[in-house]
């Protein structure tokens, strides 16, 4: 048994070997590796050693792991394994996934079309279907958590990655009070403390995801985090019609009532699931037919 506490996971180094890293966050490191057993590459998060003195961080890396392994979608990242460094550091050992993330795609393209961002969204739903049906809270959904996996034909594969801030939900089906996740996507009643996180708080920052996907900004700006929480508070969300002048009026209407859902202040006005929200932009993007791209 190593310092943490982890009987039977072997050593990083004795199965993979490290490549480039991917991706550094406030938790750990992210490498592209390779599985000597599997012989396939991988992808390994890393804690940072300064952090593995945190008894709260090390629960939380841990069940990053496991709450992860209980989602059986496949649009949720798949944990492969777990490892520990010389230096006893623990890692999660995740499929490799060829792509980019959504806030890379935006970044590059600005923003996309209606089937675009349904698709996404619907992708993403079913993830979150699997996730609230298991009775688990993502509370992080962002661009930056959600990968848009490359595959044969063109077809786009979705995947909501980084449970490292999920948690269970209790038995009346609620997260805890703790504030967790990046600002812009947490519902108000969470931010403001006005009631604990639900289903409709992760369906919230699905609806945040769209609108930036429409238009590639955030539905309540603002030049500094502060602005933003000032307009979250008072329910000041950007028009859509404003947002994207160059996209006809009889879209306008429709994407309009579709983010007064989906954004709503109030848990009881929002779509009730992730599928419902999903559903319902399907359905626009069904009957309109249009291409909702570049902003104008």
């Amino acid at each position: 048994m190593n310092a943490n506490g982890m009987t039977g996971i072997p050593t990083l180094t004795d199965r993979y070997e490290l490549e480039e890293a991917l991706g550094e966050g406030a938790i750990g490191t992210v490498y592209r590796a390779w599985d000597r057993d599997l012989g396939i590459p991988v992808a390994v998060k890393i804690m940072h050693a300064r952090l593995t003195r945190n008894t709260e961080l090390l629960r939380r890396f841990a069940d990053e792991a496991s709450l992860s392994t209980r989602m059986l979608s496949p649009h949720v990242v798949k944990v492969l394994g777990l490892a520990v460094t010389e230096d006893d550091a623990p890692c999660i050992v995740y499929e490799h996934l060829v792509g980019e993330t959504l806030a890379a795609r935006l970044a590059r393209v600005g923003c996309m079309s209606v089937a675009e961002t349904a698709d996404v969204v619907s992708q993403v739903g079913r993830a979150l279907s699997r996730a609230h049906a298991v009775g688990v809270l993502h509370r992080d959904v962002k661009p930056d958590n959600i990968f848009l996996v490359d595959q044969p034909g063109g077809r786009t594969l979705v995947k909501l990655l980084d449970f490292g801030v999920a948690e269970t939900m209790d038995i009346q089906g609620e997260g805890s009070d703790v504030i967790v996740g990046t600002a812009e996507y947490i519902s108000p009643e969470v931010l403001f403390g006005t009631a604990r996180a639900t289903t409709r708080t992760d369906v919230y920052a699905l609806g945040v995801v769209a609108f930036e996907c429409l238009t590639g900004a955030c539905p309540f700006p603002g030049d500094h985090i502060d602005d933003i929480l000032l307009g979250v508070a008072r329910g000041e969300r950007t028009s859509f019609s404003v947002a994207r002048r160059d996209v006809g009026c009889a879209v306008h209407a429709e994407l309009e009532a579709f983010f007064d859902r989906a954004v709503a202040a109030e848990p009881a006005d929002r779509f009730a699931s992730a599928r419902e929200m999903s559903e319902a932009l399907q359905q626009i993007a069904r009957r309109r037919h249009v291409d909702v791209r570049q902003a104008a």
